[in-house]
């Protein structure tokens, strides 16, 4: 099989932060070595003639653009890698969508993005494409493949799930340090009414601890997917979503009837900086991502053939955030927040904390439908990805962004 292996970076200003920021978890500041480097290192005894490996950069500010490409291509020459690296950043996402324009699909370029996790991945799918690759890895720059068999273990999935089902995605599992799998519990009293990590805990238990090694999954990690051409020429995913986006695609291939599983022995080793952002800002996006995953959920079906998918069927993660009690839980848990701000001496932080439930409340007004908007997108993805898997179209367009180099 012709691989892609497929890892987003990400990154900011020297200071760790600065205005007009694109929020992600934990981007690197500029002038540092990050993480990157040590992610391509941990690659060389998996790359062949058969894979292609390409680094998307994205940045939390425009002025950062030219900047990051420069350490970019310094961290990935200096010293040189024994394998060949595609870098994308906003060069060459000006060049593809020149190529759009050109060919007379400029009204697709838009589908073209380097802002948010989304738009990110969606451009691991896009040149994943270009690239002719059969199946796309995506992995994240801050974690290490320390297992030999990981490429072995894909095929062998794929082998094996493509007996029964035409198109399907695959998921790995993320190990700590210490190669334990699950994630320190926080103990703030806030968290009793927000228990994500419990949640994601006990999901990881059943899925990662227990049973057969590859199992149907209602969730997925970013950092650690195998994609099918035919599914990521099939599905986006959704740029509505700011957070989340993994576990977003995966609601949505179920939408189409096509499965994920989980195979619990492909593990990458999950390396993480500190997260720079306080916890009212954390909350505040995963506020907006569980309430426009239910709405998706309980909108009626724009189109026929499409899956009924429950909260139920979700659980216990997300599942648990996708019901009635969404707006209790957000209540008690950032009312419990904010005044562990104020015994701390934090006015301000309480105060962004609160200002999370206004947030919430004009959000759940009542909008345009998500989904509908959501498969309009699909429509026009898929005549995208169609037009650029073509040999005459694909050679091109490598051509063009290797030239912005």
């Amino acid at each position: 099989m012709r691989y892609c292996i497929a890892i987003p970076t990400f990154w900011t200003h020297p200071s760790g932060t600065g205005p007009g920021e694109v929020i992600y978890d934990h981007p690197t500041p500029l002038h540092t070595r990050g993480t990157l480097r040590r992610t391509l290192d941990s690659l060389s005894p998996l790359v062949s003639d058969a894979v292609q490996v390409v680094v998307v950069a994205a940045v939390t500010a425009p002025q950062l653009e030219a900047p990051v490409a420069a350490q970019l291509q310094e961290i990935i020459q200096s010293p040189p890698l024994p394998y060949p690296v595609v870098m994308f950043g906003a060069a060459q996402l000006r060049a593809l969508q020149d190529i759009l324009h050109i060919q007379g699909v400029g009204h697709l370029a838009g589908l073209l993005s380097l802002s948010g996790y989304s738009q990110v991945r969606n451009l691991t799918l896009i040149l994943a494409n270009i690239w002719a690759a059969e199946v796309l890895i995506s992995l994240d720059d801050d974690e290490i493949i320390a297992d030999p068999d990981f490429l072995d273990k894909i095929a062998e999935d794929f082998a094996l799930l493509s007996q029964k089902h035409p198109v399907f995605g695959l998921a790995g599992i993320y190990q700590n340090r210490d190669g334990s799998v699950l994630v320190p519990e926080p103990t703030a009293p806030w968290t009793v009414y927000w228990p994500k990590i419990r949640w994601m805990n006990m999901a990881f238990k059943d899925l990662i601890l227990s049973g057969p090694r590859l199992k149907p999954t209602p969730l997925a990690l970013g950092g650690n997917l195998a994609l099918s051409a035919q599914l990521f020429r099939q599905l986006p995913f959704d740029p509505a979503i700011s957070r989340g986006e993994d576990i977003d695609y995966v609601l949505n291939a179920r939408l189409f009837k096509i499965p994920f599983f989980l195979d619990n022995t492909l593990a990458v080793i999950h390396l993480p900086p500190e997260k720079p952002h306080p916890d009212w800002l954390r909350l505040r996006q995963d506020l907006a991502r569980f309430l426009y995953t239910r709405r998706k959920l309980r909108e009626p079906a724009p189109q026929p053939g499409l899956a009924s998918i429950t909260a139920q069927q979700l659980k216990p993660y997300p599942g648990n955030f996708l019901e009635d009690d969404l707006e209790d839980r957000a209540c008690h848990s950032h009312t419990l927040l904010a005044l562990e701000y104020l015994a701390k001496g934090q006015p301000q932080a309480a105060l962004h904390t609160l200002e999370n439930l206004a947030l919430f409340q004009a959000a759940s007004q009542p909008s345009p439908p998500v989904l509908a908007t959501y498969l309009d997108m699909v429509s026009d993805w898929q005549q995208l990805q169609s037009w650029l898997a073509r040999p005459e179209v694909a050679a091109p367009a490598r051509h063009a962004m290797e030239g912005q180099l």
